[in-house]
């Protein structure tokens, strides 16, 4: 065939007009020969000595096809293939063998549909399979969506690839020339092409080019990502760390197949993780090649954070090259494909990666806002008394104007108009020096909670360390004199050399939280390296701190990532708490963050938690998930609810929680803002969760707003009473008016008598309210439980009676000589519970009883307590008749 000469030499022509788009060269021989392996159709001895009628073959791989086909010729290898180049075996060992080329020429036998051919292609350790196709005839129709009616598939030879079916790179065409070729590339071993028509046709065939592409081809055809590593169980996601990809052209990625057509219906991630806090990531895009107009199908997008859902920083599409440049620590580009629309003549992209260290000084990054602390209190803390000398005075100033990051010799404090509450501190910021020294000094409700990234320290015995001490320390003066090992009895932390730590793990997942938080407010980073350093043995330590003042956020909780404290007789009377956004801490947190902070009233106060502000949440739904709707709220008379398909952690999501566990409100998903301020007020502890569901530094969850107030009032009132009659009423409190306000109470009286007893309990209220709203139980005596409101909790033994606020009104008698007994009030409603609780007793005063407070008689002792009551009543009749005392004894 002539036209496949035209056809190569138009290829080269196109190759380099549309560098873009490569595929191999393939061209033998001269100019005017009839096809790939056959030079001219005669003139040429036949095989066997029959004359010159045969075909003339090309002189370096081919061979002919004898009397199957005398006027051809093929490639050796494939010769027995001459007249039905169907269904075959190519194997590129084979074929090298036999012909010396990995590459060859496919002509398909002219089928009347339905048929259809398979071509087995078998490449060899470190090549890739790669089709050419230069011409369509018959092969199907594409619909705007598939091809229907038969098309040319190239995909896996194995069986779980086969099934895809409809996902694997399908081409289809009435009458199609395609220069320049359309090319595709196969990754995954051994592949086949597959040639179906599925309808009625005359004349069905297509011509293609086939090679066994070298991935360590120079050339760019044999391109496969470089520094990245594969994530398990994905089809085509990569990971990218700035570890492995140091020096320029190091990290390259491309979309799937390229520099051919990329499959249909892929979506393939790229996350680009970085170890420090000073690294960006620059992705330089030499080309991007996508089908014109399919913008909504065909995309590239970039944002910021290792989810799908994290915020959005650029799209591409249609785009010949760009760069783009952002900051850590994590991003993901997200590459999507559509169908498969003609004319095919698009191939993705390619990418090269670099990981940039810059510190950007352009201002100050965000950071938790410093605390005001009366003056007063602040009047103590001197230059002297911290133990450093009056020269370091001007290290703050000259330190906070550095974008929040820190050096050696820095002075950072948490207080004043200059005071910075959070920040970043790395050592590699200053020149070089043996001992580097941070301080860090807050007011003095503060503590200091500091986290390590990363370090490398490299001489042996512990000669390079880093300590993190408790309080002021100065070293190389007269701080240096004191006893070395008192001050190694106070560091919080100590690290020896040689040892190294990076943030993430090789799999891309940041490591466990190295971290320490202060007893006091004041805090000193020392570390101790070479005298001197080269470029590939630098000793360095990195990492973040954070003041916590512990009077208005709570007392923080070391073991805990995010959690604190506030106690009604210590904290202030009224406060505010918000979401800890700017941390720089968390910047190694990659996972859901829960920040809780745990309201503990005293016995004699209650607790009001006000939810005032609060952003939109998002819902991370697991991939996959089957009726996953995301997280909607519900509001009712029982409090506000969270209402998710799947598990609560998969949402953002803020909740108020009773010691308990009981939900007294959660709020989630689009929260509409006229709903707010959400008004709880608990008689019992109470924690506010703050969830987000996928945190990362550079997407760092929602903002809310709550105030707390602590206030006096004792709504239980006494918890105990030993008269034989009495009433306990409800108190009204002061109202907020919103229409989400909550009450929540858990009361528990002991009714406890020293004698034995008939006792009638009278409960009534005006209220006419469910029993989910709010009820009062009649318990027996368990016995003693633990201390606190748990402990009187176990005390209440078997349920007796359930009085609702629907009841009206309800007198209760209780069994005879139920001398103790447990009243239980469990409320979670939009009005402050009403009632009014009255007991009286029958007593017989002749047997008192001066133990503690004794279970229900059991069944088996039934017997026992006749006869003695029995014995009490002979004796007290003959009292009554004026027999003799003295002959008791003997009675």
């Amino acid at each position: 065939m002539r036209q496949a000469l035209a056809l190569l030499l138009l290829a080269a022509a196109c190759a380099a007009a549309s560098a873009q788009i490569a595929w191999t060269p393939i061209f033998l021989d001269g100019s005017s020969q009839v096809d790939l392996w056959t030079q001219s159709s005669s003139g040429c001895t036949c095989p066997g000595g029959g004359g010159e009628d045969c075909a003339c073959c090309v002189r370096d791989g081919a061979c002919p096809c004898g009397e199957i086909a005398p006027t051809r010729c093929a490639q050796c290898g494939l010769e027995q293939y001459c007249a039905n180049m169907c269904n075959i075996t190519i194997d590129s060992r084979i074929l090298k063998s036999k012909s010396g080329k990995t590459f060859g020429q496919i002509k398909s036998p002219s089928i009347e549909g339905p048929g259809s051919c398979s071509y087995f292609l078998q490449p060899d350790a470190g090549q890739r399979v790669e089709i050419q196709l230069y011409r369509l005839v018959s092969v199907g129709r594409f619909n705007g969506s598939i091809c229907v009616g038969g098309w040319l598939q190239l995909g896996s030879a194995s069986a779980v690839r086969a099934a895809a079916g409809a996902a694997e790179t399908r081409l289809c065409g009435a009458n199609e020339r395609y220069t320049p070729p359309v090319v595709l590339f196969a990754d995954h071993g051994a592949s086949v092409l597959e040639f179906r028509i599925t309808e009625k046709t005359v004349r069905s065939q297509f011509l293609a080019f086939f090679s066994f592409t070298s991935l360590s081809n120079t050339q760019g055809v044999g391109f496969h990502p470089k520094g990245g590593s594969r994530i398990a169980h994905t089809d085509c996601d990569w990971l990218y760390q700035d570890v492995s990809c140091r020096g320029a052209g190091a990290c390259v990625l491309a979309s799937p197949g390229y520099p051919g057509l990329y499959p249909p219906h892929r979506r393939c991630r790229y996350l680009f993780a970085t170890n420090s806090v000073h690294t960006r990531v620059k992705i330089i895009f030499t080309s991007i090649l996508l089908p014109r107009n399919h913008c909504a199908t065909d995309y590239l997008t970039l944002r910021a954070g290792s989810s799908p859902s994290a915020p959005l920083l650029a799209s591409l599409c249609s785009e010949r090259s760009t760069s783009l440049e952002h900051p850590g620590p994590n991003l993901l580009l997200e590459f999507n494909s559509g169908p498969l629309v003609p004319p095919y003549d698009y191939n993705g992209f390619i990418a090269k990666l670099e990981f940039v260290e810059r510190i950007d000084s352009s201002g100050p990054p965000p950071t938790v806002a410093a605390a005001s602390p009366p003056l007063a209190a602040l009047t103590h803390i001197s230059q002297h008394e911290d133990g450093l000398s009056s020269g370091d005075n001007n290290k703050v100033s000259n330190e906070v104007s550095n974008g929040g990051h820190f050096g050696c010799g820095a002075t950072v404090r948490g207080f004043g108009a200059g005071g910075v509450r959070s920040g970043h501190f790395d050592t590699r910021a200053n020149t070089w020096r043996s001992q580097c020294t941070l301080h860090l000094i807050g007011s003095p409700t503060d503590v200091v909670q500091v986290s390590l990234f990363n370090y490398n320290l490299k001489l042996p015995s512990c000669r390079s360390h880093v300590e993190i001490l408790e309080g002021l320390h100065e070293f190389g003066g007269r701080g240096e004199r004191a006893d070395r090992s008192e001050r190694i009895d106070r560091a919080l932390l100590r690290v020896c050399g040689p040892t190294m730590r990076e943030a993430r793990d090789s799999s891309g997942r940041f490591k466990i939280r190295q971290a320490v938080t202060s007893k006091g407010a004041n805090l000193t980073i020392l570390v101790r390296r070479a005298a001197s350093q080269s470029d590939s043995e630098e000793e360095f330590v990195d990492g973040a701190f954070a003041f916590h003042d512990q009077q208005h956020e709570g007392t923080a909780s070391p073991d805990d990532t995010c959690a604190s404290t506030h106690y009604g007789l210590a904290s202030p009377a009224h406060g505010g708490v918000s979401a800890p956004t700017h941390h720089h801490i968390f910047w190694n947190l990659e996972e859901r963050l829960l920040c809780t902070h745990r309201f503990i009233p005293a016995a004699n106060q209650s607790v009001t938690i006000e939810i005032q502000r609060l952003d939109r949440m998002w819902s991370a739904e697991p991939t996959g998930t089957v009726g996953a709707t995301g997280c909607r709220t519900a509001c009712g008379d029982a409090g506000c609810e969270c209402r998710a398909t799947t598990p609560l952690h998969y949402h953002d999501h803020i909740a108020l929680v009773a010691g308990d566990g009981t939900h007294l409100s959660c709020l989630c998903g689009d929260f509409q803002a006229v709903w707010l301020p959400v008004v709880v007020r608990s008689w019992t502890s109470v924690r506010l969760e703050y969830s987000v569901a996928h945190y990362t530094y550079a997407s760092r969850g929602f903002e809310y707003a709550a105030a707390y107030s602590f206030n006096d009032d004792a709504m239980c009132g006494q918890r105990s009473y030993t008269t034989h009659s009495g009433e306990i009423t409800s108190k009204n409190v002061t109202v907020t008016g919103s229409l989400n306000e909550f009450f929540y109470q858990q009361c528990t009286w002991i009714l406890d008598s020293n004698v034995e007893r008939q006792l009638f309990i009278d409960i009534s209220s005006e209220q006419d309210k469910s029993c989910s709203s709010w009820n009062i139980t009649l318990h027996e005596w368990s016995g003693p439980g633990s201390h606190g409101d748990s402990g009187l909790a176990a005390a209440a033994g078997e349920l007796l009676y359930t009085f609702c606020a629907r009841h009206k009104n309800h007198t209760y008698t209780l069994p005879w000589r139920l001398n103790t007994v447990v009243i239980r009030l469990v409320a979670l409603s939009r009005q402050q519970p009403l009632y009014t609780i009255r007991w009286r007793s029958q007593v017989v005063r002749a047997n008192n009883r001066l133990g503690p407070p004794t279970p229900a008689p059991a069944a088996a002792g039934t017997a026992v307590t006749f006869k003695i009551d029995l014995i009490h009543g002979l004796i007290y009749f003959l009292l009554c008749m004026g027999v003799n005392k003295t002959l008791l004894p003997i009675i």
